[in-house]
């Protein structure tokens, strides 16, 4: 099932934009997709499916996402931790072990969109209200990553400012992805799905050639970051390669034990997989300003995101389908 689930995966049009963008760059190509473009393109995706969800979400009883929304949270706060952990004993200072922690704790909006449409591809149902675990997971990983990294480098300078934790939960919640997800979210249950009729032919029947172009891009940027993979050094290569499986196995075990299906299981452990490179970078970057932004953003899109793009979401939808059978 994994072989046939990762040749499926790489021949999807999507994937092979990526590689034509990652060829393009590695070639020396002048195509460029502009900034705003990109950030167009990501802002349509994420509101085709929040709608999606939101309208899904009215459709049934609030308490059946409850078990699902602390699993989430778990993992979002946990897999921090453990990162954190893992990098200080590693060798990195309090700063650059929190930013990088934070990064692979929150959730790659690109990454989550690659999974929902490979469950589409292969007809594999999920609940309807998985999208709304995103900001869940997203907002905690950054808050306690931060928290954990300013603790410790005030404990080391006495006198530093303390923790703003207001502070952080707006600026978690005002990230762009997290803002926009949310609010197409609402949108979608409060209009329901005779209210969202109108527009889901524009957001359904274009959602699979935006993300071709959008893959593209991402092929682009994440060829243009692999020549920096020698800046990061063996020890973060290593922890940006194996860190991840174990973080979306770890989701789809969490998943399954939450009451979620297959298609569930799978995509929380494609959030737990993923590492955010839109909202974690920013939130990192002015509430850790000692440490190093290159080392986690580089680790994110050169390494973490192509990983769990081919390999990734074939491995946690075969490890699902697999706990489903015992």
């Amino acid at each position: 099932m994994a072989l046939s689930d990762f040749i499926s995966q790489v021949t999807t049009p999507q994937l092979l934009f990526f590689v034509v963008g990652m060829v393009a760059a590695l070639v020396e190509s002048d195509l460029k997709i502009p900034e705003a473009m990109s950030t167009a393109m990501m802002l349509f995706l994420l509101c085709a499916i929040g709608l999606k969800g939101g309208v899904g979400l009215s459709e049934v009883s609030l308490s059946e996402a409850v078990f699902p929304s602390i699993a989430a949270v778990a993992l979002g706060v946990g897999i921090v931790a453990l990162g954190y952990s893992v990098l200080r004993r590693l060798g990195f200072d309090a700063a650059n072990a929190g930013s990088i922690a934070g990064h692979c704790g929150a959730v790659s909006a690109v990454t989550m969109v690659v999974g929902f449409a490979y469950l589409d591809r292969l007809g594999v149902p999920y609940e309807s209200f998985i999208p709304a675990l995103y900001p869940f997971m997203d907002s905690f990983a950054i808050i306690t990553a931060i928290v954990i990294a300013r603790f410790a480098l005030d404990r080391a300078r006495p006198g530093t400012t303390r923790v703003n934790i207001g502070g952080l939960v707006k600026h978690s919640v005002r990230g762009r992805s997290v803002l926009v997800l949310g609010a197409a979210l609402l949108v979608g249950y409060i209009a329901g799905a005779e209210g969202t009729a109108p527009i889901m032919p524009f957001f359904g029947d274009m959602f699979r050639g935006i993300l071709c172009l959008f893959m593209l891009d991402m092929g682009l940027l994440a060829a243009e970051r692999l020549h920096e993979w020698k800046t990061l050094g063996p020890k973060l290569v290593g922890f940006a390669l194996v860190m991840p499986p174990v973080h979306g196995i770890l989701g789809v075990v969490l998943g399954r034990a939450s009451g979620l299906g297959v298609g569930g299981a799978t995509m929380l452990g494609v959030f737990a997989a993923s590492a955010s490179y839109i909202s974690a970078p920013a939130a990192m970057r002015s509430a850790l300003p000692e440490g190093n932004p290159s080392l986690a953003l580089t680790a994110s899109v050169a390494l973490i995101f192509p990983f769990n793009v081919f390999f990734g979401v074939p491995l946690y939808h075969a490890v699902s389908t697999f706990i489903a059978r015992l």
